[in-house]
């Protein structure tokens, strides 16, 4: 004492040198708003600073945690925030406590234990949030030195002096979680580091991985892909954890080099399709000249409205990040955001742009959905600016800023390893596969438009006793978050009772007009709610009486059992701490079902790895506790089986069960062996079908199509002929008599009218498109042509077809003009005729080229000229 009393003369006879006295209080708190101040060196000597602090002027601060000096020195966070890893924050971290301008863990800190402002006395220490001699089990007793002086008013739990003035001070800590002593007293965690099993590790988040202390994403990282240190080699990305070639949009890896095969002259159409000396390449064809809308730049056909390399004129190149739109040069911004000002910004949830580009939010609010609001949408929370989920985001369980641990995820607010009763683990999120539309009885198993998820099967509607909210099956009748109707929502402390919300007392307590009472020992609400004892009266068994029946006390007006009391424990006043119940007046561990007391801690003996089956039985590395018993460490949806962990749900040799194996041919889906049918085949009975195109399976298994019918596209269609669209896929048609099945009498109008009496679409090469045109997706014909046919009808075999070129089209033709040609239907059935022009969409050097007449553009009024030999002309019409 008698040297701080010195050093503290020599201060004030130098203040204008910045001397300062102060101490400090490391026991119990937090990294996150710790006073980490120490006592000032006499001059011309600086003080030594903690691991986890930072010399500001002649003080050590912790910038990750001094809202005074938060991040950098000086930085001061402003009235109501505190500073949450260098960053200023509006609330705590999980765990701990705001105390004045500090966080601090209530439980273990000597100056607020319990309660803010609760100082534990001389030789005492904080555990479990009590004042008490020695720690808990569960926390270790460490010692810190204040130097030069008393411990002040926050130290409680003072040592002797030692050498130099200074004083050791006890405190609890939680060696297994606590940043600040982790693993043992005083070792500090890094800036970024958590504590997690007593060890300091780099704290990544779902989906990332600790990569030489770096979080990296592997499934998308070039320099860690699939694995830290694998870096993808020039050209190529990262995609689901694998190195592959780049190509842009509208390019083909062609043996590793990206392709444009639209105006590549060597690679045109096709990869090492060259064109002819001479020749250009235009719209994936060899050609003299480009075609229109693109232009020739150095024998490169070029699309000047959208090419990034010739964007408005040849060689005008678009910087990065920027695209070519309508020939300029533009910045580009990922889906869901905005070019504002060549920055790309989310106008959903930016503070700065919300709704709109330079809408700016007040001070107070924040945005969400596009509007400035004072909080948050339903469901959400205002985290640094930002709405966030606080029920399912990883990154902010429960709170702002508190992380799951890698494996875990945030479920219902709370991180936890798995998720809660009635929900599966898919990706990351827990679903309800009982009535989630996307997840519907497994993950990612997504229910059809119009369909609902009823009891893990998608149906049109909900089962008896539920009701389709919002495309989920609720039971209006206890559903807390639909409670009598779709989005009612009972209150914090209400349960959904017989479609009513209702406060929810516990056992022994009654609900009086929306507050629970204990109507056996309340003076207001004796015996039923609202009657009140009369002034000198106790209430007793619900009886107002003098004074309270055996075995009760009278404590301040009301009759307690002082051997079951954990409020009035032994005498009037005494509480029992927490996890501790009143048994014969005494506080005694008192563990909750399923839990049992190990050396003074409840331990649940069928899945705590150190006390499985019994207490201090610990499983062996890479094992879990389960049933009691120590086994194999198996992930979400995954059993143990011989050994090995697999999903019974997908594994054929392990199909529903362990040792179930799936026969030849067959697949483990949903847990049941059944036939594997590729892409785009349905099981019917065993067999793999085609309902595209399967006459006997048209949509769905069973579904024929009789009558002449045709199945195409799941549906059945009349036809007798078919038709090859501009990509080769070939279609059902009906050929019928154009008007009266003359040529004179064939106008557009009429020859609309003969598809749309039977229910079609007039075919049409190329056509702006109607409700009476169906083009066959051409994007321009201007040399008569009319794609490919055949013929399955004998009817009309041997007769002449109107081919229509364009309809209600004007790029070729003036206006609202159409044109063809009139061709022969081959007298063979099934044999295959028309004309494409080689310089028109959709042409085929391998397929039929009948000549016939060309008749050109006519007006929408006019008919075609006759063909010889004809006596019929029809029209061809699909859907």
């Amino acid at each position: 004492m008698r040297k701080w009393l010195g050093f503290a003369l020599v201060c004030a006879g130098v203040a204008a040198l910045g001397c300062a006295a102060s101490n400090e209080d490391v026991s119990g708190e937090v990294d996150v708003g710790v006073d980490a101040s120490v006592d000032v060196a006499p001059p011309d000597t600086a003080p030594t600073c903690a691991t986890n602090e930072t010399l500001c002027g002649a003080t050590c601060k912790d910038l990750g945690a001094d809202r005074d000096n938060c991040g950098e020195c000086g930085k001061a966070c402003d009235k109501g925030f505190v500073c949450v890893s260098s960053k200023c924050a509006a609330e705590c971290p999980a765990g701990s406590t705001a105390c004045g301008d500090k966080c601090v863990v209530t439980a273990t800190d000597n100056a607020n234990c319990g309660a803010c402002g609760v100082s534990c006395a001389a030789g005492e220490v904080c555990s479990a949030g009590k004042c008490a001699l020695t720690c808990a089990a569960s926390t270790k007793e460490c010692t810190s030195t204040v130097g030069g002086g008393d411990a002040g008013p926050e130290g409680g739990a003072e040592g002797g002096e030692s050498e130099g003035g200074a004083t050791s001070k006890r405190y609890c800590a939680d060696t297994e979680n606590d940043r600040l002593n982790c693993g043992s007293c005083g070792l500090t965690c890094r800036a970024g580091e958590i504590c997690s099993a007593g060890k300091c590790t780099t704290s990544c988040g779902a989906g990332l991985t600790d990569c030489t202390g770096s979080c990296r994403d592997l499934a998308t990282d070039n320099a860690n892909c699939g694995a830290c240190g694998t870096a993808c080699a020039t050209g190529q990305v990262c995609s689901a954890g694998r190195c592959e070639v780049s190509c842009g949009a509208g390019t083909t890896n062609c043996t590793g080099v990206c392709r444009d095969l639209t105006t590549d002259a060597n690679n045109c159409g096709a990869c090492g399709k060259k064109c002819a000396a001479g020749e250009l390449c235009s719209g994936s064809a060899c050609a003299t000249t480009c075609k229109e809308g693109t232009t020739n730049c150095g024998d490169v056909c070029r699309d000047l409205a959208t090419d990034r390399l010739n964007c408005g004129a040849c060689a005008n190149t678009c910087k990065s990040g920027e695209i070519c739109s309508a020939g300029k040069c533009e910045t580009s911004c990922g889906t869901g955001l905005t070019n504002c000002t060549g920055s790309c910004r989310d106008l959903d949830t930016d503070n700065a742009n919300c709704g709109t580009c330079g809408t700016k939010c007040v001070a107070g609010q924040v945005c969400s959905a596009g509007k400035c609001t004072v909080s948050c949408g339903a469901g959400l929370s205002d985290c640094s600016g930002s709405c966030r989920d606080l029920a399912t985001d990883n990154l902010n369980c429960g709170t702002c800023g508190t992380k799951c641990a890698a494996g875990q995820i945030c479920s219902a607010g709370k991180c936890e390893v798995s998720c809660s009763t009635g929900l599966t683990d898919c990706s990351g999120t827990c679903r309800d596969l009982g009535t989630d539309l996307n997840n519907c009885g497994m993950c990612g198993k997504a229910c059809a438009a119009g369909q609902v998820c009823s009891a893990g099967v998608c149906t049109v509607s909900c089962g008896a006793g539920t009701t389709n909210c919002s495309g989920a099956c609720r039971d209006l009748a206890t559903d807390n978050l639909n409670c009598g109707t779709c989005g009612t929502a009972c209150s914090s402390g209400q349960i959904c009772s017989a479609g009513v919300c209702q406060v929810s007392c516990g056992t022994g307590l009654t609900n009086c007009s929306g507050t629970c009472r204990d109507l056996g020992t309340d003076l207001n609400n004796c015996g039923a709610c609202g009657t009140k004892c009369a002034p000198g009266r106790v209430c007793s068994a619900g009886t107002c009486t003098v004074s309270c029946a055996a075995p009760t006390t009278n404590c301040s007006g009301i009759c307690r059992d002082l051997g079951s009391d954990n409020n009035n424990c032994g005498a009037c006043g005494i509480t029992c701490a927490a996890g501790y119940k009143c048994s014969s007046g005494t506080c005694t561990l008192s563990c909750t079902t399923g839990l049992t007391a190990c050396s003074g801690v409840c331990r649940d003996l069928t899945s705590d790895v150190k006390n499985c089956g019994v207490c201090s039985k610990v499983c062996a590395a890479g094992q879990v506790c389960s049933a009691g018993a120590c086994t194999a460490s198996c992930g979400a949806g995954l059993t143990a089986c011989s050994g090995s962990c697999t999903n019974l749900s997908y594994d054929p040799n392990n199909c529903g069960g362990c040792g179930t194996v799936c026969t030849s041919g067959q697949a483990c889906i949903g847990g049941t062996c059944t036939v594997a049918c590729g892409s785009g085949l349905t099981n019917c009975s065993g067999v793999c079908k085609n309902t595209s195109t399967d006459n006997a399976n048209c949509g769905a298994c069973g579904k024929v199509c009789t009558g002449g019918m045709t199945c195409f596209g799941g549906a059945c269609m009349a036809s007798n002929g078919t038709v090859r669209d501009v990509s080769g896929v070939v279609k059902p048609v009906m050929f019928v008599p154009c008007g009266d099945g003359t040529t004179t009498n064939c106008t557009q109008a009429k020859a609309e009218a003969s598809c749309t009496a039977v229910g079609r679409k007039l075919v049409s090469h190329a056509s702006d498109g109607t409700s009476s045109i169906m083009t066959l997706g051409a994007t321009a014909s201007c040399q008569w042509s009319i794609s490919y046919y055949t013929t399955t009808d004998p009817t009309v075999a041997g007769q002449c077809l109107i081919g229509v070129s364009n309809a209600a089209w004007s790029q070729c033709c003036t206006l609202t003009n159409w044109h063809g040609n009139t061709v022969n239907i081959p007298a063979t059935l099934g044999q295959q005729f028309g004309y494409v022009n080689s310089g028109n969409s959709g042409y085929n050097s391998g397929l039929s080229n009948v000549t016939g007449t060309q008749w050109g553009c006519q007006p929408t009024t006019s008919a075609p000229p006759a063909r010889s030999g004809c006596t019929k002309y029809y029209v061809a019409c699909s859907n």
